[in-house]
């Protein structure tokens, strides 16, 4: 009988072991498993504001979390004057206990006692942080418990600074503002890093009874509560009585304040890219500040005349960042100021002109003093004209450039390629060309196309670099984040000679004595309509694309690059130096590829470029009867020969004349025209001389090419046209002649319509159908064209 009782005795102490340690072992699972892992989110899994810095670190802006907190991405430290006022206030042993307080805990114990109710929790700040990820629940004496269970766990995990960490991130400083970060920023204006003693005591006191920060009320117990802790810490020997005296008559923090807004346009396209993320940009602060304030000037200037937004962005060539963001005036009361306008498409302009001449001297077309035709061109249903809707004639690729004048534009466009030119866009990374490139046609060059203004100043970058000497650093985007450089195939002599020509554009009046020595490459472009003004350009060390217009692409007169975004592009400019302006680029500079993480590499003989002779006048290859030469450095294709300058014979009367007719005569070299070229030429005070007339003596062989029909073309429909009194207007018929002093007969089917010296131009009223025009010059050259005219 007594070993059944000890046999049953031994299996209940067997089970109670076994249940106690089961509880032991479900306890210490507990124990383990009571805080989340971090890679679940942690003890807080909750939305964060958008925060934008700059690359010193400055506050540039940010946009409250989706919960409508002001809680800041977790920081990196605790300032150390308010890791000294928290635990001087919170608890006084947060760096020696395990989590919970034990004296903290019998004193609460006692006083509770005392007062025969609860007036203190014993918490510690490990605790409170416990709490916090709880949302504060309901205090009873088991959530106590197992809040003080839960804190040593979490002391276990993590170190006291990071605990200290998660409590002042997660700390309510009253109404929506969580964390110390955002606090500090609502209530004082500054970093935390920055706080003084008071505002660090002002801060400290809050999480405890965040509701007395209300403005206005319970003033003197705020007060109170941080002048208390102020001596407490003058006690602890943190502070001495003076800086104590000091601090308590520092005013108390009011309502809150705005948070800085000076990168506004970039902290949204952060919203959309990186939300609820802490982003160290590449923007300077002081640069930001400046180039915001000039942008905001510069529209507050031009609102008289209706146009209400503009944008910069400015970009470090040698290190590829970003350094100022503005995206549109920071005054909210303008219309569209709302819209981040280097970010939406707007019509080039003529900001494209300096690509297609670059890559037609990568060709071999032309060099800088080439001369090109500025004559009327048609090219379909396509009627360029230059801004002045005047022709020039005859103008070098540098003044084509310097003056944007359109006609030469296009015509080298045509000779180029248009697909080729398309192409050539779109390695740059000229995305926006969403359509085929029929569809822009030869206006491509003209401001037929739209992009962005950030994305045009990457493509600008990429270009650029061409002709910088050293390798080619990536381009970044405004976060950081290096972007593919675009494989450009152009030579660096190509593109430094189309940089060189445009220093030489006109700067604004107010510009042009300032730094001289200082080149700057920059250009100007206008949309049709008068909707979009653009200013861009480098000095070799910066680079910076101005846009002004309207968001609403409403036109206004006046609204011209030159007038409108060139001041504002110098004056940005202005507000960096430049240490490190471009030259030319070394003579076997080349580009040989692009590697894998986007540089390039300069070195190969297929970039060597070349000393070449060339003709002084017509800027093409030295040819037989150049007189004048010049040199110039190229890549490997040479421009064409000159076929501009012949071999004529003159008498000692400077008349021409021919071995056949003359004996006393002497060979010159001249330049010689198509006869619209020169006519138009020669109309514009052109440098170069029409042929002399030939001698009396002498009967001038038959010229084929003495007369060229300017309007209209040989073969050409023409619709008749009205006055603004319902009157027909007639056709104004015009005829280019080589020689200025020529005479011509104007006769349409046989039917004689006058005669015209000097200006060829006659004005006809044509019945509808079709006629044949003829016009007979002094000599009695011809030149015929069929004309249909229609209602």
């Amino acid at each position: 009988m007594g070993g059944k009782r000890a046999s049953l005795t031994g299996r209940l102490i067997g089970v109670a072991q076994l249940i106690g340690v089961s509880l032991l072992l479900g306890l210490a699972l507990l124990w383990w498993f009571c805080i989340p892992p971090a890679s679940g989110g942690g003890l807080f899994d909750r939305p964060f504001c958008t925060v934008l810095e700059a690359e010193g670190g400055e506050l540039l802006g940010a946009r409250i979390a989706p919960d409508g907190q002001w809680r800041f991405p977790p920081c990196d430290s605790v300032p150390k004057r308010f890791e000294l006022a928290i635990c001087a206030f919170e608890d006084a042993r947060f760096r020696s206990h395990p989590g919970v307080d034990p004296l903290a805990l019998l004193r609460a114990v006692r006083q509770n006692i005392a007062e025969q109710r609860i007036v203190s929790g014993a918490s510690t700040l490990t605790m409170q942080t416990i709490r916090l990820s709880s949302n504060n629940p309901a205090r009873t004496v088991w959530q106590k418990l197992w809040e003080m269970f839960r804190a040593t766990r979490l002391e276990a995990r993590h170190s006291k600074d990071d605990i200290l960490r998660l409590y002042c991130d997660n700390a309510p400083f009253g109404g929506n503002v969580v964390g110390l970060e955002a606090a500090s920023w609502r209530y004082f204006g500054m970093d935390p890093h920055r706080l003084s003693w008071s505002e660090s005591a002002a801060l400290a006191v809050l999480p405890n009874a965040p509701s007395i920060i209300l403005p206005g009320r319970r003033t003197e117990r705020f007060r109170a509560k941080r002048d208390r802790l102020l001596e407490r810490l003058r006690d602890q020997g943190a502070i001495d009585s003076t800086a104590c005296r000091l601090a308590q008559l520092e005013p108390l923090p009011g309502a809150p304040q705005a948070l800085p807004e000076l990168a506004s346009h970039a902290l949204n396209l952060q919203v959309i890219k990186k939300p609820q993320q802490r982003i160290r940009s590449t923007l300077d602060a002081r640069l930001q500040l400046r180039v915001q304030g000039l942008v905001d000037d510069h529209v507050r200037r031009w609102k008289g005349n209706e146009v209400h937004n503009a944008a910069a962005l400015v970009i470090e060539m040698h290190t590829g960042e970003i350094k100022a963001y503005v995206g549109n005036t920071s005054d909210g009361s303008v219309d569209g100021s709302g819209f981040d306008m280097l970010r939406i498409p707007r019509s080039t302009g003529s900001i494209l002109k300096p690509f297609l001449y670059s890559l037609a001297m990568d060709d071999g077309l032309l060099s800088p003093n080439s001369i090109v035709e500025d004559i009327p061109t048609r090219f379909g249903d396509f009627t360029p004209h230059n801004f002045d809707r005047r022709f020039l004639g005859a103008v070098t690729v540098e003044q084509a450039l310097q003056q944007s004048l359109n006609v030469p534009a296009a015509r080298l466009l045509r000779q180029y390629s248009l697909r080729r030119f398309y192409d050539k866009l779109q390695s740059l990374g000229f995305s926006d060309l969403t359509q085929p490139a029929r569809h822009y046609g030869l206006t491509l060059i003209l401001g037929g196309a739209e992009i962005r203004p950030a994305q045009f100043a990457g493509g600008l970058y990429a270009w650029i670099h061409r002709a910088l000497p050293g390798p080619t650093p990536r381009l970044h985007d405004l976060f950081g984040s290096a972007l593919p450089l675009a494989l450009v195939t152009e030579h660096p002599v190509s593109v430094y000679n189309t940089l060189e020509m445009m220093c030489g554009l006109k700067r604004p009046r107010r510009w042009q004595g300032w730094q001289p020595a200082r080149p700057v490459a920059w250009k100007t472009g206008t949309s049709y309509g008068f909707r979009d003004a653009w200013a861009v350009g480098t000095d070799g060390q910066w680079l910076v694309v101005v846009w002004t217009g309207n968001a609403n692409n409403e036109g206004r007169p006046g609204l011209i690059g030159v007038q409108t975004s060139a001041p504002l592009f110098f004056s940005v400019l202005a507000q960096v130096d430049c240490t490190r302006p471009f030259g030319p680029p070394p003579v076997q500079a080349a580009f040989s590829g692009s590697s894998s993480a986007g540089t390039s590499q300069r070195g190969s003989s297929a970039g060597a470029s070349q000393r070449v002779a060339l003709c002084a006048l017509s800027g093409y290859t030295l040819g037989q009867h150049c007189s004048d030469t010049t040199f110039l450095r190229v890549g490997s294709n040479l421009p064409p020969l000159c076929d501009f300058c012949q071999s004529i014979q003159l008498d000692p009367q400077n008349r021409r004349v021919n071995t056949s007719c003359a004996s006393n005569f002497r060979d010159t070299s001249w330049m010689v025209m198509p006869p619209s070229m020169q006519w138009y030429h020669t109309r514009a005070g052109g440098r170069f001389a029409p042929l002399p007339a030939w001698s009396s003596d002498c009967t001038p062989p038959e010229d084929p090419e003495s007369m060229v029909w300017i309007y209209p073309g040989q073969h050409e429909t023409v619709r008749r046209t009205r006055d603004f009194d319902g009157e027909r207007r007639g056709i104004v018929l015009e005829i280019g002649h080589r020689d200025p002093a020529a005479k011509l007969f104007w006769y349409d089917d046989d039917t004689y319509l006058g005669s015209t010296e000097g200006h060829h131009q006659l004005e006809v009223n044509f019945s509808p159908g079709r006629h044949s025009l003829l016009a007979i010059d002094h000599l009695g050259a011809r030149i015929q064209a069929l004309l249909t005219v229609v209602e």
